[in-house]
């Protein structure tokens, strides 16, 4: 680990000294503000059904330039997991792993932490009306907590595009990414066979646009459209950001996988806010009632928000997401709705629900924080997949085993000095099928258990309202605006 860690601090020295040369040239604003975390969960929380303490931890930077209308947001920070020597759960929202440093267990059969790392980066010029930006960052699409079309479940990939303010009451956003397959390029993996396991992967790009609508003051509507494809280069045809994807995919040869989503937004009174949306995948106008070969794959989502409800600075969300079995994935595997093995859209995937509550307020300078949820997911093996496609019959939600999770957790959050944050909390778990594979019909090593346990963490970044590792009060009213 030592010369990974080397390795990691000598990039981000040459990250630095580039930021600090460049505004030595040109007049700008340049902040540069440390980061670093620890979070340590007795009997391991989500992260492992296993009653096993885990530690996290982690350091880096978040660094802003901006000179005139031209900005850069960066952020880099490594990670190191203690009591654990594998990826854990990731059946929550929390975002998944991208790169991770394995651990040897031939070698060393009791080494119990690993490192992984975090780097992202936004570039864009803005005006009054418009933004241009390239980078590798995440994004997050609709009103909801949880995301049906693009969420930040999956690891940060790279993406250009533009956002533009046609006039008051509407809105355009288009951006074109590349995503991580895990499908193995089996024509170009003898080029790789000397340095190990890492092997190429093949191409897989996802490209987006959505429109919002301010119907009255009080109502916004949106509507947006993404389409996966993948081996072979970015597609030009995909790059004009204002012709419909679905239309270009039929001229394309039906080769791709296109999804449509509707959301809306609407605020009720100074209070309360409803919200929410609706995802079709693979939707054909003609069989859309055709009972042999019925296209209405499809989930939805039904939210709403309260703010000063009880208490002044208090804020309650509650919302249900429901996703088909059949959603995100398609026929061929290349154009699956997945980065690194995790779904873009709602963090749980397809054939899966969750009910989710929260519960904040703020009181003599605490944060407070409750928050309940209740998610399940099903299988989703081959046999499945194929037969959504060429065996239409009838299909029984959760029928064979499933997975679920009952969290409740609260949690007490206060800023010391500075943006050095301080979070205390406690859990009650329920968690049944634990180590649940969905794409396996054999499960040799479920377990259900029930954990009460502690959360302890504290975190420091000097810009506060950039925090990663705490909530963000300043975002949460955003929400309301």
């Amino acid at each position: 680990m030592g010369t990974y860690r080397k390795g990691n601090t000598k990039k981000m020295k040459i990250i630095l000294v580039n930021i600090i040369l460049l505004c030595s040239i040109v007049e700008c604003k340049l902040t540069v503000s440390p980061l670093f975390y620890a979070s340590y969960k007795p009997q391991g929380g989500t992260w492992n059904v296993e009653e096993e303490n885990i530690l996290l931890g982690g350091w880096g930077i978040i660094a802003n330039y901006n000179h005139n209308n031209f900005n850069i947001e960066l952020d880099f920070y490594n990670n190191r997991f203690f009591g654990i020597n594998h990826k854990p759960n990731y059946f929550s929202k929390e975002q998944g792993l991208s790169w991770w440093k394995g651990v040897d267990l031939e070698n060393n059969p009791d080494q119990n932490s690993y490192d992984f790392d975090v780097a992202n980066v936004k570039i864009y010029y803005n005006d009054d009306n418009y933004e241009l930006f390239f980078g590798k960052f995440n994004r997050h699409w609709g009103p909801g907590e949880s995301s049906l079309t693009i969420s930040n479940k999956s690891p940060s990939f790279s993406q250009f595009g533009l956002n533009w303010n046609i006039n008051s009451n509407i809105k355009f956003e288009y951006f074109h990414g590349t995503l991580k397959s895990l499908i193995v390029d089996s024509l170009n993996i003898d080029y790789y066979n000397a340095i190990g396991a890492r092997n190429p992967n093949l191409n897989r790009f996802i490209a987006g646009h959505r429109i919002d609508f301010k119907i009255f003051p009080n109502l916004t509507l949106a509507a947006s459209e993404m389409v996966v494809y993948g081996v072979r280069n970015i597609d030009m045809m995909y790059m004009i950001p204002f012709i419909p994807f679905w239309s270009l995919q039929h001229y394309l040869g039906d080769l791709d996988n296109i999804q449509l989503s509707f959301d809306f937004d609407w605020k009720i009174n100074q209070k309360i806010n409803l919200y929410g949306a609706f995802l079709i995948d693979e939707w054909r106008p003609s069989l859309t009632f055709n009972k042999e070969e019925e296209r209405n794959w499809f989930a939805y989502q039904l939210g709403s928000r309260a703010k000063n409800l009880f208490i002044n600075n208090d804020y309650i969300t509650i919302e249900y997401t429901w996703t088909d079995h059949r959603i995100y994935r398609h026929r061929f595997e290349i154009n699956d709705y997945y980065n690194h093995g995790y779904p873009l859209g709602f963090w749980a995937g397809p054939h899966a629900e969750e009910l989710f509550l929260n519960y904040t307020f703020e009181k003599f300078n605490f944060l407070f924080e409750i928050n309940y949820s209740n998610a399940k997911r099903g299988l989703l093996t081959e046999e499945m997949l194929y037969n959504q496609y060429y065996n239409q019959s009838d299909f029984k939600r959760y029928a064979d085993v499933y997975e679920s999770i009952s969290l409740l957790e609260c949690t007490v959050n206060k800023v010391i000095y500075k943006g050095l944050t301080v979070h205390l909390g406690v859990n009650y778990i329920d968690w049944n099928n634990g180590n649940f594979d969905p794409y396996s019909l054999s499960q040799n090593n479920l377990k259900s258990i029930k954990k009460n346990s502690y959360y302890l963490g504290f975190s420091y970044n000097f810009d506060i309202e950039k925090q990663k590792t705490s909530i963000n009060k300043e975002s949460i009213e955003l929400k309301y605006d």
